[in-house]
């Protein structure tokens, strides 16, 4: 398919699915690891396959019960938040560091600093600058 005229603009991103291996425990994860907050259960007959959470900033995550591939997704980012800079991250190792959170500590990336950590099914979860300190020493 061939066009010359520029696709119609997007917004932002409206929402991120994540599979997981059990909604309460990954619900449960999100929520008092990151701060989100539930705001949609998905049903199918007689269980929840799903959770929509609310975060900061109008980020929207979405679980959804789906076991291999969340296995096949161990060690893999799929979630990369962006917080408001260093020192902020600063402040997310030491919650993470109270709560018992395993994590990579502040690493640089190639576009910011970041913090890695993994919900449990392993599935990465990185928590990224804006700042680009490679790129701006180069």
């Amino acid at each position: 398919m061939v066009n010359d005229e520029p696709p119609p603009p997007l917004q932002g991103i409206h929402h991120v699915r994540v599979p997981v291996s059990d909604i309460t425990v990954s619900r449960n994860w999100y929520s008092e690891v990151l701060g989100f907050e539930p705001v949609l259960d998905y049903e199918e007959e007689d269980r929840v396959v799903g959770v929509a959470l609310a975060g900061d900033g109008g980020v929207t995550v979405g679980l959804q019960l789906d076991p291999a591939r969340a296995r096949a997704l161990a060690g893999f980012c799929i979630l990369a938040l962006q917080v408001p800079g260093q020192t902020a991250l600063g402040t997310w190792v030491e919650h993470l560091d109270a709560a018992g959170v395993a994590h990579s500590g502040v690493r640089e990336g190639h576009l910011g600093l970041l913090v890695e950590l993994t919900d449990p099914d392993g599935v990465v979860v990185q928590l990224h600058t804006a700042e680009h300190p490679s790129a701006d020493e180069a």
